[in-house]
């Protein structure tokens, strides 16, 4: 992973949230993961596409961080638990 540096005040930013899912679990095309920096000098904050573990989901085959459930699965599953 290479180092990020802050656009304003030049200092090394800090990893703070790795894999992020970002955009709608119902508009699959529309997900992305991002990793967020923040730098300890100005608290100005910098997302970049995630460079940590994603996995694909078996059943569906979204991509999600290796460290959250597929959002997609959990969604479908609840819409069919409301229509029963």
């Amino acid at each position: 992973m290479s180092e990020k540096i802050c656009p304003v005040c030049h200092k090394a930013l800090k990893l703070k949230e790795a894999g992020y899912p970002m955009g709608s679990a119902l508009l699959k095309a529309d997900r992305v993961h991002v990793d967020i920096y923040e730098c300890p000098e100005c608290e100005r904050v910098e997302l970049f596409a995630a460079e940590s573990d994603l996995v694909k989901c078996p059943k569906c085959g979204s991509l999600h961080s290796a460290k959250e459930a597929c959002a997609i699965c959990a969604l479908n599953g609840a819409l069919d638990e409301a229509t029963k």
